[in-house]
């Protein structure tokens, strides 16, 4: 026969395990983590665009464009806003387009430092997936 405290324990357990699996869920289902807000974009848009969507972009790069940019950075993807249409000619009021790049394993798995780009600032890690 079950004791009280025992069925008392098990209930509480089993509440505290449904909930955190609920918030590993939300966490990784969030499309995004951080936002940022900067003033519109200088003129080397299309220059931090490109950095941004290369492949061997390092984080120092893309934390530059996600701030300058008004950009997001979640677990699976790094977005940014951009104009539309990259004509030489600018329209008034332009359509801004959200682009977003995917994160890579190799990306996921690297070390992240706790100043991007200054290697011996020491690891953050919170942020590297070990």
């Amino acid at each position: 026969m079950v004791d009280n405290r025992f069925a008392t324990a098990l209930v509480i357990g089993s509440l505290l395990s449904l909930l955190s699996a609920v918030y590993l869920c939300v966490a990784l289902g969030t499309d995004n983590w951080y936002e940022y807000r900067s003033p519109p974009a200088e003129g080397n848009a299309s220059e931090l665009h490109e950095e941004f969507v290369s492949d061997d972009a390092d984080e120092k790069a893309y934390s530059d464009t996600l701030f300058r940019l008004n950009g997001t950075l979640g677990l699976w993807r790094r977005c940014i806003v951009v104009h539309g249409e990259a004509h030489w000619y600018k329209a008034p009021d332009p359509k801004m387009v959200t682009k977003c790049v995917s994160f890579s394993l190799v990306n996921l798995f690297t070390p992240k430092y706790s100043e991007p780009g200054n290697h011996n600032s020491g690891e953050d890690l919170l942020r590297t997936c070990e």
